[in-house]
């Protein structure tokens, strides 16, 4: 499952999310505000992302699933385009 992040702290972040097992791949947006993440368990993602958002009094602007985003739409029709050539 992939998640957009969106936090002031998103490089923050980014840097302590590969402690979690079942993070895969980290994305600092290019705004530096937005980050992409990639987990293999989801609700273990969920449920540790929130015990850190409370133990490091991180601000999180908005979080959801990425394939909602239209960067992640936009980022799957590239793949499929290029699996198809």
């Amino acid at each position: 499952m992939q998640i957009f992040i969106r936090s002031s702290s998103a490089a923050d972040i980014a840097s302590r999310l590969f402690r979690f097992d079942h993070v895969i791949e980290v994305q600092l947006h290019q705004d530096t505000r937005g980050l992409f993440v990639r987990s293999t368990d989801a609700d273990a993602f969920f449920l540790a992302f929130n015990q850190s958002v409370l133990s490091e009094r991180w601000t999180i602007e908005a979080i959801s699933p990425a394939d909602e985003t239209v960067e992640a739409v936009y980022r799957q029709l590239i793949d499929q385009e290029q699996v198809a050539t």
